[in-house]
């Protein structure tokens, strides 16, 4: 069962200016204080509000390398690859400076949570350039039986991200060769799709293989596997490229999938796919 979690994660693997670093605080959890040492901040569209920018600011227990996430085409994403299995809480604050969720990851939990009055949240500066303030929990009883936060945070904020030139329609040579590993996954050719990967993702595809469940769970990823792809935008810079599809699910559902594409050899070869479903 250990190397399903992570055959997921192979499959789905399929989500300048650097930001400065002025950000800490504590979570208590049940009794025992856990601190949260390094922080990052960024802006992102505001799913919830049509048309505005909410910040997301984290912290985590792991340190976060700012420059590593400049041109991040999905930051998000590619901030909780970086921060895998460690203790993060990531608060979002929406344009007008209200909190719309509070996201909470640690060892056998993961949860969010949003409403007002059980925190006090001080905004001294939220706009594209810099957020700074405080966050903390107004019930001192949580921080022995419950959970309690206390940051503090001054961060500036990166610009937008440089993907590199723009694709030629339908994504160039980048976009045949992921189209070609979609065509491999539909046929069940579990070589054909390795081919089509990077060599770390294909190795550990091919290890999975032998796994008793890998059947059933390959059935389900095939069954996530954007269908209709139709091409939306691209850029490459050097050995990397970043590709937007338009499509739909097993459903029907609409799907938005991104694209991380890696030169390897010559040829293109699909790093990661991050798939939001019902048109996020």
């Amino acid at each position: 069962m250990k190397r399903i979690p992570l055959m997921l994660a192979v499959m789905l693997g399929c989500a300048s200016s650097v930001a400065y670093a002025d950000g800490s605080g504590t979570l208590y959890n049940d009794g025992k204080a856990i601190a949260l040492p390094y922080a990052y901040a960024y802006r992102t569209a505001d799913r919830f509000n049509k048309g505005q920018q909410m910040t997301s600011v984290v912290f985590s227990d792991k340190a976060i390398d700012a420059a590593a996430l400049a041109d991040a085409s999905d930051r998000a994403d590619a901030l909780n690859d970086m921060l895998r299995g460690a203790t993060q809480v990531e608060l979002n604050i929406e344009a007008d400076g209200n909190v719309q969720n509070l996201n909470t990851q640690m060892d056998g939990y993961s949860g969010s949570t949003s409403g007002s009055g059980w925190y006090t949240l001080e905004l001294k500066q939220n706009d594209d350039a810099r957020i700074e303030g405080s966050f903390r929990s107004n019930d001192e009883e949580d921080k022995a039986s419950g959970r309690f936060y206390d940051f503090t945070f001054a961060l500036d904020l990166p610009g937008a991200a440089d993907l590199g030139a723009a694709l030629p329609a339908g994504g160039g040579d980048a976009g045949k060769a992921y189209l070609a590993y979609l065509k491999a996954m539909e046929k069940g050719d579990v070589d054909a799709i390795a081919k089509h990967m990077v060599k770390q993702r294909a190795d550990q595809l091919l290890a999975g293989r032998n796994d008793p469940q890998f059947k059933e769970m390959f059935a389900f990823i095939q069954g996530m596997t954007l269908k209709n792809p139709k091409y939306v935008k691209g850029n490459s810079k050097g050995d990397s490229a970043t590709l937007e599809y338009s499509g739909v699910d097993s459903d029907g559902g609409p799907v938005t999938s991104i694209v991380s594409m890696q030169r390897e050899g010559g040829a293109w070869k699909l790093a990661k796919e991050s798939n939001k479903h019902g048109g996020s």
